[in-house]
Order: C-alpha cells, then structure tokens, then sequence
C-alpha cells in the first residue's frame, strides 16, 4: 500500500494561509505590546483618562475600518445585549486593567490576564451554563488556580508594601470581565459579525469610561500631555485595538478558530519581551513557577479530544 500524503494547498491558496499567519503574529505582538504600552501613559494622565483616550479613539478607528470595508450598518436587536458586553468586556475590565497598571507592573499583567481569562471562562460555564468539564479541563483550572496562587503569594512575600498586590488583584478583576464578556457574547455573535460586535460593544464601552473618566477629565492638564503621549494612544488604537481584532477575526474566517486561537499562547511570551524591553520587568523565580502553571493549566483547559 502506497503511503498516504496531504493533498498539496493551490498556490494562491498557500500564500493566502501563510499571510493569515503573518497577519496573527502581528496580532500577537500587538496584544502583547498593549501592556507596556498602556503603563506608559498613565503616569502623564490619571488611569480612567488614559483607559477612555485609547478606546475613544480605538472605537473610532474600527468604526471608519467598518465604513472603508462598507460594512457600516447598525444592529438590529441587540443594543441591550451590545451594552452589557461593552460595559464588561471594554469599560470595566480597562477600568480595572489600568488601575492594575497604575500600582503593579506589565510584565506581571501579561501573565495574569491572558491566562486566567479562559481559565475562568471554562469555571463559569460550568457552574452557571452547566456545561461539562472534562477530568483534563477540571485538571487545568485547578493547575491554573494553584499557578495564580503561587504568582500573588509569591508577589505578597517579595513586595514592601502591598499596592504590587492590589494591582495584580485588578489584573485578576479585568480576567473576570473578560470571561463574562466571552460567555455573554457567545449568543451576539450568533445574530452578529464578530467584528462588528466588538466595535459597536468598543463604542459603547467608551462612553462608559468617559463617564467614568469625567471628573479626572476635566483636571487634567491637557498642554503638558508630550507628543509621545499622543503617539503611544493613537499606535493602541491603530494596532492593539483595531488591526489586531480585525487580523483575529481574519484568522478565524480563513483557518478556523482551534488554530487561530494557538498563537493567544503567544501573547504572554510577547508581553514579556516589551515589558523588559519598555520597563526592564522581569520575573522573579516563584512568578517564574506561577507563570508555569498558568499556561499549563490554559493548556489543559483549552486542549481538545476525548
């Protein structure tokens, strides 16, 4: 019996793929950036106004990518729903994702964050979806626990004081969110584009944080903002925010979700690097153990088969 090969992909076909995964690498890099990124303009600007600054603008630029790709049409029906998720997944979690950044650091926000957010999802689906974990699935978030516990402990003993502590605690706040939002939008995104959903949710997230951000807003002292102020917010709305969801949402359309959501394993790894590039942030030895576990136990979690 002759052995059996993979039908070779059409060229145009094979160029297209290999761009897909370009496309998700620059998405890995740009999620990961956003950390650093986002640490660094708190300090000019107070947290709720550097939040309600990146997704203002960021609401803004995935609304004129709908009007280019003229897809600009507004939802039917699904406003109430479209509120809740903006509420969650864009003016809490940031509200809490810049506080986080404002006390503790980036490096200890890239781990947190993108680990614990599926970890707590597939928890939640349990318990208030009822849907089955499998034993690898209940292995992974009781890895994934232990990972995050070693993390904070490790973080609570090395610190002088404990505002590195409470920052990661916001971090473990904005995962949270996220794994609301996540669970929320499943039923959205059954009647809506993905990435329509994420825009319109973007906007209206915005206007939470400006609310929000209303008081600081107005003691701000807007003509000591630098330039480089304005150029890191208008790169986190360009390239974190809008290309970044736009290349996911591509991934996802052209090689399915199971392997566009592999290259999410790389965003922690990527953080890490402009986090010591940006800060010098590092880990310390225990948060080396913690980390781990952490992307053990989204592993485990995220694993596919019987």
């Amino acid at each position: 019996m002759e052995p059996m090969h993979a039908t070779p992909l059409p060229a145009a076909e094979a160029r297209k793929q290999t761009a897909t995964y370009v496309l998700l690498l620059g998405t890995v890099l740009f999620w990961g950036s956003a950390f650093a990124a986002s640490k660094a303009v708190i300090g000019p600007a107070p947290p709720s106004v550097a939040a309600f600054i990146r997704f203002a603008l960021g609401a803004l630029v995935m609304l004129a990518l709908l009007g280019v790709k003229r897809e600009f049409v507004l939802p039917r029906g699904n406003w109430g729903r479209l509120t809740v998720l903006g509420l969650m997944g864009v003016t809490f979690y940031n509200l809490l994702f810049f506080l986080g950044l404002a006390s503790s650091r980036a490096s200890d926000g890239t781990m947190i964050i993108p680990t614990m957010s599926p970890t707590v999802t597939a928890l939640l689906a349990a318990l208030v979806l009822k849907e089955p974990l499998r034993k690898w699935q209940v292995a992974g978030v009781l890895v994934a626990l232990c990972g995050s516990a070693v993390f904070l402990t490790a973080v609570g003993i090395s610190e002088s004081d404990t505002a590195r502590l409470a920052g990661d605690l916001c971090f473990l706040g904005s995962a949270i969110c996220w794994s609301v939002y996540t669970l929320m939008g499943r039923g959205v995104l059954q009647s809506l584009n993905p990435f329509h959903a994420t825009a319109y949710a973007m906007l209206i997230g915005a206007v939470g944080l400006g609310v929000i951000a209303a008081p600081e807003l107005v003691r701000v002292q807007w003509s000591e903002l630098s330039f480089s102020f304005w150029a890191i917010q208008l790169y986190m709305a360009v390239f974190p925010t809008a290309l970044a969801n736009w290349f996911y949402y591509l991934g996802v359309q052209r090689i399915g979700p199971t392997r566009t959501a592999v290259f999410m394993y790389l965003v922690p790894v990527s953080g890490l690097f402009w986090a010591w590039l940006v800060f010098g942030d590092w880990l310390g030895p225990w948060q080396a153990v913690g980390s781990v576990l952490l992307l053990a136990g989204v592993w485990l979690v995220n694993r596919r088969g019987r």
